[in-house]
């Protein structure tokens, strides 16, 4: 019985050990093992990639992604339409145990390296990110090209260029669906409403009199803006603000001033109110695509992709 009990107690611990050595080998496998420089940067080379390292003037396209110990994704270069081009330059890039020195070590074809943050880096990614004070981050990158200055320039036009052609068909795509929504709740609430070119709709309710506004004229509105399922988010109108229960107390409620055609509203805004008579009031529908598009505003207030309603009063034309 006791000689059991023994091997009994053998096997655990041989079964303790197995374990402690899995974690150990998968704890390594997942952060590998790192290799220190005489300036004690602490680094590993994912994939040592192919080529000549980066010259004096290159310019580097990086891919550059912050993770934690636990592979928490932080920041990811990769959701970024571009790479970071960075120029490489060794007086301002020193081999002193920071940033320089790793990017000194890729090569081009698809180098990967990862190394940990420490000293200030370390501690300015914990704040900007709420991170605990012992959190360990590596930041992960990658050498996927290196080019002349004069190559990226012509590089980096052509990507724009393609860029801009995404973009611009994106748009046309999301302007479809937005009328499509926006004739639809019309006629489902029975709103007679006129349309534009670029896909705004607008409703006269007070047609106003005078002349209309026209690009640069300087003009003051009232207004009340809602997403489609009549969610109240702003408004000039103190009453109203205290209605739908967004009232501040720190904003002062009275018409809007601005410039037309400038900028300095949305698109929907710019072409609706120069469809208006000073004094009228109309409801503009406004497609995402003369609004806040794909961004959304408000910190989530306006989603992405939202068409809004404002109801505005053209309350004086200076000018």
């Amino acid at each position: 019985m006791k000689n059991r009990k023994r091997r009994y107690y053998l096997i655990s611990f041989g079964g303790l050990l197995i374990v402690v050595a899995l974690v150990f080998v998968l704890k390594t496998y997942h952060h590998g093992f790192f290799k220190k420089t005489a300036t004690g940067l602490q680094y590993q080379v994912v994939s040592q990639g192919e080529g000549p390292g980066p010259q004096e003037g290159d310019m580097l396209l990086l891919n550059m992604c912050y993770k934690t110990g636990k592979g928490v994704v932080l920041f990811n270069t990769a959701d970024q339409e571009f790479p970071m081009a960075l120029p490489y330059s060794e007086s301002t890039l020193p081999k002193d145990g920071t940033f320089g020195e790793v990017i000194g070590m890729l090569q081009k074809k698809g180098a990967h390296f990862v190394y940990k943050l420490d000293g200030e880096i370390l501690n300015d990614i914990i704040d900007r990110y709420g991170l605990k004070k012992n959190e360990k981050i590596f930041l992960h990158l990658q050498l996927q090209d290196v080019m002349t200055e004069e190559v990226h320039k012509k590089w980096e036009t052509a990507q724009m260029a393609m860029l801009q052609k995404k973009q611009q068909e994106k748009a046309e795509k999301q302007i479809k669906e937005d009328v499509k929504v926006i004739t639809d709740y019309l006629k489902e609430n029975n709103i007679v409403a006129q349309a534009t070119s670029s896909g705004l709709h607008y409703a006269i309710e007070t047609p106003g009199r005078g002349v209309r506004p026209k690009q640069g004229s300087k003009v003051k509105v009232n207004y009340t803006g809602r997403l489609l399922d009549g969610k109240v988010f702003d408004t000039s109108l103190a009453e109203v603000a205290e209605q739908h229960g967004i009232h501040n107390p720190q904003k002062t409620y009275e018409p809007i001033e601005f410039q037309l055609g400038v900028g300095q509203v949305i698109q929907g805004w710019d072409e609706g109110i120069m469809c208006l008579h000073k004094r009228a009031k109309a409801r503009l529908f406004i497609p995402s695509t003369l609004a806040y598009g794909s961004q959304g505003a408000g910190n989530g207030l306006i989603p992405a992709n939202a068409i809004l309603i404002y109801d505005v009063e053209l309350v004086d034309i200076q000018g």
